[in-house]
Parts: C-alpha cells; structure tokens; sequence
C-alpha cells in the first residue's frame, strides 16, 4: 500500500468533539415525516446500526454531519453541539 493510499483512507474523518442534539433533531425530522430511527437513516443514506449509533451519542463522519444538517435545511450548528 503506498502512503498516499493510507492518506486517502483517513480522509474520512469522523468528528469526535460533536454530538447529536436529538432533542432539536426529533422535532425538525418529525415536521418533515421521519419520526423513527429507521426511517432517519434511509433518509440520510447511513447503515441503521451508524444511525442508532450516533443517535447514542457516538461521533458521526464530518460527511454525514453535514448531510444530515442539509436533509433538513438548517445550519450544522443548529443539530450537532461541541462536546468537552
């Protein structure tokens, strides 16, 4: 495997100082139709298993924090918190 190949695979960043506000997230989801967790994640384009896990708590990909933020028109700001 050549070093840029290495590169190119941690390219796929996970955000790990960010969280899910479910709170906020449940509430603009459920306007727009999607009120199970099953359902969020095929509207998102994720695995169930990533979803629930970050529903959880867990760090998601900087892609899918962004997407999920876009899926529903609003900031990255307004769905994701910094955590300590």
């Amino acid at each position: 495997m050549k070093a840029t190949d290495l590169q190119d695979a941690s390219s796929q960043s996970t955000v790990d100082s960010v969280r899910l506000r479910t709170e906020v997230y449940d509430a603009l989801a459920a306007a727009k139709g999607y009120k199970t967790a099953e359902s969020q994640a095929i509207w998102h384009r994720t695995a169930r298993s990533n979803w629930f896990r970050i529903r959880a708590g867990g760090p998601p990909r900087l892609t899918t924090a962004m997407r999920v933020a876009a899926d529903l028109g609003v900031a990255v700001e307004v769905i994701w918190e910094r955590t300590p």
